[in-house]
């Protein structure tokens, strides 16, 4: 089971800003919600060798690498290939995914190109697609899935079995008070409670000018450590103005 998970793009059109990247608005929040630890993101262009670099990097990171985009039929899409040489297999003919693409056909597809899509790594367990039929497939810790936001979005669910860890509580403080003001009292409440994650993170509209995000893996703790911050705010002359509160898994 994966606890930590590392998620690629794939694409030179997103980092040429011809697509607006959207899957990881959808992807990260529920990872949070089934308790894995998102370690990375990372964005990498239609280059093979590129490619290949850095997953076999990403992969001593992480117990889990999510991949979006590039396994369409096209030239570009240089997924599989890269996968397959990671994994050390080469692309075969899987005969599930040639059926579940022949069962759906589109007007003026071209069928010699359409069943590339079959293709996956050697051993690969496909990802079922039942909008297009086109599936992901998943090999060696690494799971591939289409970049259109749809088809992954209906897909996705398929990974929730393979993660595992407890969602952390999170409070969320909110102030008028600038950064410079808290800085150091930051500091002295990290270093009280090392095992609680807190970040700082200005807002530029509405009521607030920053908020202030605390996680942890217990609500006592988690609410231990914003409270000490909200004391020793008010010591510097600066109020909570809203307080919010998520128990985690293990409250």
């Amino acid at each position: 089971m994966a606890t930590r998970v590392g998620i690629v793009i794939l694409g030179d059109e997103v980092l040429k800003g011809e697509t607006k990247e959207a899957n990881l608005a959808f992807m990260i929040p529920l990872l949070n919600e089934w308790g894995a630890e998102v370690a990375l993101c990372a964005v990498l262009p239609d280059d093979v060798p590129t490619v290949v670099r850095h997953l076999r990097m990403y992969l001593e990171e992480t117990d889990l690498l999510i991949l979006t985009g590039g396994i369409g039929p096209t030239p570009d899409d240089i997924t599989r290939d890269a996968v397959a040489q990671v994994a050390g297999v080469p692309l075969v003919l899987n005969e599930e995914a040639k059926a579940a693409l022949e069962a759906r056909s589109f007007q003026g597809g071209n069928p010699e190109y359409r069943i590339l899509m079959a293709y996956v790594p050697e051993g690969a367990i496909l990802i079922p697609n039942p909008l297009s039929g086109a599936p992901g497939f998943y090999i060696g810790g690494m799971a591939a899935f289409p970049g259109i936001p749809r088809l992954l979005q209906e897909m996705f669910g398929w990974v929730k079995p393979l993660v595992a860890g407890n969602r952390k509580s999170r409070i969320t403080l909110y102030s008028m008070a600038p950064e410079s003001s808290y800085a150091g009292i930051m500091n002295e409440v990290m270093s009280s409670h090392p095992d609680v994650g807190v970040g700082s993170y200005p807002v530029n509209e509405g009521e607030f000018r920053v908020r202030v995000v605390f996680r942890g893996a217990g609500f006592e703790r988690t609410s231990a450590c914003a409270s000490q911050f909200e004391e020793k705010l008010a010591g510097v002359g600066f109020k909570v103005l809203r307080r919010t509160e998520e128990r985690g898994d293990d409250a």
